[in-house]
Protein backbone atom coordinates (compact mmCIF):
# COMPACT_ATOMS: atom_id res chain seq x y z
CA UNK A 1 0.00 0.00 0.00
CA UNK A 2 1.41 3.23 -0.91
CA UNK A 3 2.03 5.84 1.67
CA UNK A 4 1.10 8.61 -0.66
CA UNK A 5 -2.09 10.82 -0.65
CA UNK A 6 -4.27 10.71 -4.00
CA UNK A 7 -3.00 14.32 -4.40
CA UNK A 8 0.80 13.96 -4.13
CA UNK A 9 0.26 10.60 -6.55
CA UNK A 10 -0.67 13.50 -8.89
CA UNK A 11 1.56 15.69 -8.63
CA UNK A 12 4.46 13.21 -9.12
CA UNK A 13 2.44 12.50 -12.41
CA UNK A 14 2.26 16.45 -13.43
CA UNK A 15 4.96 17.32 -16.40
CA UNK A 16 7.57 19.77 -15.33
CA UNK A 17 8.43 22.04 -18.67
CA UNK A 18 11.19 24.53 -17.96
CA UNK A 19 12.36 27.11 -20.77
CA UNK A 20 16.01 28.53 -20.15
CA UNK A 21 18.58 26.47 -20.41
CA UNK A 22 20.84 28.76 -18.34
CA UNK A 23 21.77 28.37 -15.03
CA UNK A 24 18.61 29.08 -13.70
CA UNK A 25 16.65 26.44 -15.54
CA UNK A 26 19.50 24.07 -14.88
CA UNK A 27 19.16 24.35 -11.41
CA UNK A 28 15.66 24.41 -11.11
CA UNK A 29 15.61 20.92 -13.38
CA UNK A 30 18.78 19.69 -10.91
CA UNK A 31 16.53 20.53 -7.59
CA UNK A 32 13.32 18.85 -8.43
CA UNK A 33 15.17 15.99 -8.77
CA UNK A 34 17.02 16.29 -5.70
CA UNK A 35 14.18 16.72 -3.74
CA UNK A 36 12.44 14.18 -5.12
CA UNK A 37 9.95 14.69 -7.74
CA UNK A 38 9.69 12.05 -10.00
CA UNK A 39 7.56 13.04 -12.61
CA UNK A 40 8.76 14.57 -16.40
CA UNK A 41 10.87 17.22 -16.24
CA UNK A 42 12.16 18.79 -19.64
CA UNK A 43 13.97 21.60 -20.12
CA UNK A 44 14.25 23.64 -23.58
CA UNK A 45 16.81 25.98 -24.26
CA UNK A 46 16.85 28.48 -27.76
CA UNK A 47 20.75 27.21 -28.48
CA UNK A 48 22.28 24.24 -30.11
CA UNK A 49 25.14 24.04 -27.38
CA UNK A 50 24.64 21.95 -23.87
CA UNK A 51 23.81 24.00 -21.30
CA UNK A 52 26.19 25.94 -20.40
CA UNK A 53 27.59 28.80 -17.43
CA UNK A 54 27.84 32.49 -19.28
CA UNK A 55 30.30 34.52 -17.13
CA UNK A 56 33.28 31.85 -18.28
CA UNK A 57 32.49 32.83 -21.70
CA UNK A 58 33.65 36.74 -21.10
CA UNK A 59 37.36 35.02 -20.71
CA UNK A 60 38.30 31.84 -20.52
CA UNK A 61 36.28 30.86 -23.95
CA UNK A 62 37.59 34.66 -25.13
CA UNK A 63 41.04 33.50 -24.07
CA UNK A 64 40.95 30.49 -25.65
CA UNK A 65 41.69 28.47 -22.00
CA UNK A 66 38.24 26.66 -22.41
CA UNK A 67 36.59 25.33 -24.85
CA UNK A 68 32.77 25.87 -23.65
CA UNK A 69 31.84 25.67 -19.71
CA UNK A 70 29.08 23.34 -19.80
CA UNK A 71 27.35 22.19 -16.31
CA UNK A 72 28.82 19.06 -15.24
CA UNK A 73 25.26 18.16 -14.86
CA UNK A 74 24.27 14.24 -16.18
CA UNK A 75 20.87 15.14 -17.47
CA UNK A 76 19.88 11.50 -18.31
CA UNK A 77 21.03 9.86 -15.27
CA UNK A 78 18.83 12.82 -14.01
CA UNK A 79 15.98 11.63 -16.18
CA UNK A 80 15.67 15.45 -17.25
CA UNK A 81 15.15 15.65 -21.14
CA UNK A 82 16.72 18.73 -22.99
CA UNK A 83 15.36 19.67 -26.02
CA UNK A 84 17.99 21.87 -27.44
CA UNK A 85 17.86 24.42 -30.34
CA UNK A 86 14.29 25.02 -29.96
CA UNK A 87 13.07 28.41 -29.54
CA UNK A 88 9.69 28.93 -27.98
CA UNK A 89 7.26 31.63 -29.55
CA UNK A 90 4.37 31.74 -27.78
CA UNK A 91 2.33 30.26 -24.57
CA UNK A 92 -1.21 29.44 -24.12
CA UNK A 93 -2.26 29.66 -20.48
CA UNK A 94 -5.40 28.07 -21.00
CA UNK A 95 -4.41 24.93 -22.98
CA UNK A 96 -1.17 24.75 -20.95
CA UNK A 97 0.52 24.51 -24.11
CA UNK A 98 4.06 26.14 -25.55
CA UNK A 99 4.55 26.71 -29.22
CA UNK A 100 7.71 25.85 -30.28
CA UNK A 101 9.69 26.08 -33.35
CA UNK A 102 8.98 22.06 -33.57
CA UNK A 103 5.84 22.22 -32.54
CA UNK A 104 3.44 22.21 -29.43
CA UNK A 105 4.85 21.07 -25.89
CA UNK A 106 2.28 20.41 -23.03
CA UNK A 107 2.82 21.44 -19.82
CA UNK A 108 1.56 20.86 -16.20
CA UNK A 109 3.62 23.18 -14.63
CA UNK A 110 5.74 25.83 -16.13
CA UNK A 111 9.26 27.43 -15.40
CA UNK A 112 10.06 30.62 -17.12
CA UNK A 113 13.96 30.83 -16.67
CA UNK A 114 15.04 33.24 -19.58
CA UNK A 115 17.12 34.83 -18.16
CA UNK A 116 17.75 38.55 -19.87
CA UNK A 117 18.71 39.75 -23.04
CA UNK A 118 21.71 42.27 -23.44
CA UNK A 119 21.13 45.66 -24.07
CA UNK A 120 21.56 47.45 -27.30
CA UNK A 121 22.80 50.60 -27.56
CA UNK A 122 20.48 52.81 -29.70
CA UNK A 123 22.55 53.49 -33.48
CA UNK A 124 24.96 50.86 -32.62
CA UNK A 125 22.68 48.24 -34.89
CA UNK A 126 24.98 47.12 -38.11
CA UNK A 127 28.36 49.55 -37.29
CA UNK A 128 31.17 47.07 -38.18
CA UNK A 129 33.15 46.48 -34.81
CA UNK A 130 30.16 46.15 -32.58
CA UNK A 131 29.73 43.42 -30.85
CA UNK A 132 27.32 41.66 -27.98
CA UNK A 133 28.18 38.93 -25.30
CA UNK A 134 25.78 36.61 -24.39
CA UNK A 135 26.13 33.39 -26.20
CA UNK A 136 29.11 30.70 -26.61
CA UNK A 137 29.26 31.63 -30.42
CA UNK A 138 29.28 35.36 -29.58
CA UNK A 139 32.40 34.37 -27.17
CA UNK A 140 33.74 32.24 -30.29
CA UNK A 141 33.07 34.99 -32.87
CA UNK A 142 34.72 37.63 -30.22
CA UNK A 143 38.05 35.73 -30.04
CA UNK A 144 39.88 36.72 -33.38
CA UNK A 145 38.72 40.43 -32.35
CA UNK A 146 40.64 40.15 -29.50
CA UNK A 147 43.49 38.61 -31.21
CA UNK A 148 43.94 41.69 -33.17
CA UNK A 149 44.85 43.74 -30.01
CA UNK A 150 43.26 46.75 -30.85
CA UNK A 151 41.92 49.51 -28.87
CA UNK A 152 38.19 48.23 -27.27
CA UNK A 153 35.48 50.15 -25.48
CA UNK A 154 33.44 47.72 -23.17
CA UNK A 155 30.11 49.25 -22.38
CA UNK A 156 28.92 47.57 -19.51
CA UNK A 157 30.04 47.27 -16.02
CA UNK A 158 28.84 44.39 -14.78
CA UNK A 159 30.20 40.80 -14.56
CA UNK A 160 30.29 40.25 -18.05
CA UNK A 161 31.54 43.34 -18.98
CA UNK A 162 34.37 43.52 -16.18
CA UNK A 163 35.49 40.35 -17.33
CA UNK A 164 35.87 40.92 -21.01
CA UNK A 165 37.52 43.69 -20.44
CA UNK A 166 40.26 42.18 -18.46
CA UNK A 167 40.31 39.07 -21.28
CA UNK A 168 40.64 42.25 -23.40
CA UNK A 169 43.65 43.22 -21.50
CA UNK A 170 45.04 40.09 -21.29
CA UNK A 171 44.90 39.26 -24.69
CA UNK A 172 45.28 35.77 -26.28
CA UNK A 173 47.91 33.54 -24.72
CA UNK A 174 48.43 35.89 -21.58
CA UNK A 175 49.73 39.09 -24.06
CA UNK A 176 48.72 42.59 -22.55
CA UNK A 177 46.88 44.12 -25.11
CA UNK A 178 44.81 46.84 -24.82
CA UNK A 179 45.97 49.36 -22.67
CA UNK A 180 43.62 52.45 -20.63
CA UNK A 181 44.11 55.83 -22.14
CA UNK A 182 45.39 58.31 -19.34
CA UNK A 183 42.40 60.44 -17.88
CA UNK A 184 40.07 58.10 -19.39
Amino acid sequence: MSEQTPHEGTAQRRRVVVVGAGMAGVQTAVALREQGFKGPVTVIGAEPHQPYDRPPLSKAVLLGTAEGSAFDVDFESLGVGLRLGCEVHGLRPAARELDTEHGVVPYDVLVLATGAEPVNLPGAEGVPGTHLLRTLDDAARLRPVLARQHDIVVVGAGWIGAEFATAAREGPDGVRGCRRRPGR
